[in-house]
């Protein structure tokens, strides 16, 4: 079955920015290989082309038919589909080589420096993005052995264009590799890691990924495995954590941002240095701009009860700021989503939400801000 995917470009205020060519950063959105868009990497790829990148953002094959939609209903009814879920991973792979391929095929069209290729991800589209810089097709048939013969080769597939891209860095959000890939096959490529210490969707060290419930999933090497190896082989790595949390991906977006632009930076002057950070919250400035704001005000808002029961608070809004709220499954399914405007504070009725965790995303203008929230009762 032929399915057409889509991929949206940013790019930077030509009218500020007279560059001739520029570096580019794909970017692939998370949701389990169940859900998720690629509007959701819009934030990342706007503040990324501020700062002079050209920036895309891709949809591929969501191929887990896991009709889950938290830890206890994805272990209930899902516990038999790790092959399911692998193959998914693999298509995954597959589309973004081929978004790869074709960017590679017209990057003078977008003023594109062919030589200065970055990619990176969140969650589910980290490990995409890694699978895409670092599997070799022996792996990935190790990984899932029915898969090529499914599905095709990781490299064609999508299109018939030819695969002679070279990826200069990698950004890696709350991801992983597949437990026995060898991260040098492609060569020594510097990558920069954001991981929550306690994380059990994808683990920051190796295990299983959606574990906190049940161990039915593939086993990963999470972002520290990784940031150790590449150490011990003299890549350029630098490891970013969120200490003693057990949050997914709480890493702050402008942070992540701003550390990863300085970081790519330092790779393309040869002045990259590896390096281990556990102080999210502590602006790195590095890599300001003169068109975003730097300092996130969305970390004023106040939540709570967490853990809640019928009800969520939120207050500290600024009356004259529009906000966007709303609440995903550990999936990535939405539950609900409310705008918000001229109001210090908003209560949100839990009703007809299952007991579980949950995230809770707030965007404004160019901020956004994603915090875990526990629901301890069925409403």
């Amino acid at each position: 079955m032929n399915d057409t995917l889509r991929m949206d470009i940013f790019y930077p205020d030509t009218s500020v920015d007279t560059m001739q060519s520029r570096p580019f950063i794909l970017l692939v959105h998370g949701g389990s290989f169940i859900a998720g868009n690629r509007q959701e990497m819009n934030y990342q790829c706007m503040a990324f082309a501020r700062r002079g990148f050209v920036t895309a953002t891709i949809s591929y094959r969501l191929g887990w038919n896991c009709s889950g939609t938290d830890f206890l209903s994805i272990c209930l009814l899902c516990g038999n589909l790790n092959a399911d879920i692998k193959t998914a991973t693999y298509e995954a792979a597959q589309d973004t080589r081929a978004a790869m391929r074709y960017i590679d095929a017209v990057h003078n069209n977008y003023k594109i420096d062919s030589s200065n290729y970055f990619i990176g991800g969140t969650s589910a589209g980290s490990i995409t993005a890694m699978h895409t810089v670092f599997w070799d097709q022996q792996e990935a048939d190790e990984f899932c052995p029915w898969a090529s013969g499914q599905v095709g080769l990781l490299d064609t597939s999508g299109n018939a264009l030819p695969s002679v891209y070279h990826f200069k860095g990698v950004i890696d959000n709350c991801g992983g590799v597949s437990k026995d890939s060898i991260v040098l096959n492609n060569g020594n490529i510097p990558l920069i890691s954001f991981h929550d210490e306690g994380d059990c969707i994808v683990p920051n060290q190796y295990g299983q990924v959606i574990s906190c419930a049940c161990q039915s999933f593939y086993w990963v090497a999470g972002s520290s495995i990784i940031h150790g190896e590449l150490m011990a082989n003299n890549v350029c790595t630098s490891m970013n954590l969120v200490p003693l949390s057990i949050n997914h991906c709480s890493f702050p977006e402008y942070e992540l941002v701003n550390r990863a632009s300085c970081f790519i930076r330092s790779v393309l002057c040869d002045s990259c240095q590896s390096g281990f950070n556990n102080t999210p919250y502590i602006l790195q400035r590095c890599s300001s701009t003169n068109s975003i704001q730097e300092n996130n005000s969305l970390y004023n808002i106040h939540i709570f009860p967490n853990p809640a029961g019928e009800e969520l608070q939120l207050n500290g809004f600024a009356i004259d700021r529009e906000y966007l709220v709303l609440l995903y499954d550990l999936s990535g399914r939405m539950i609900f989503q409310k705008h918000i405007s001229g109001k210090l504070q908003v209560i949100l009725p839990l009703y007809g939400i299952a007991a579980g965790s949950y995230f809770l995303k707030i965007y404004s203008a160019r901020e956004s801000r994603i915090e875990k929230v526990l629901l301890t009762q069925d409403n």
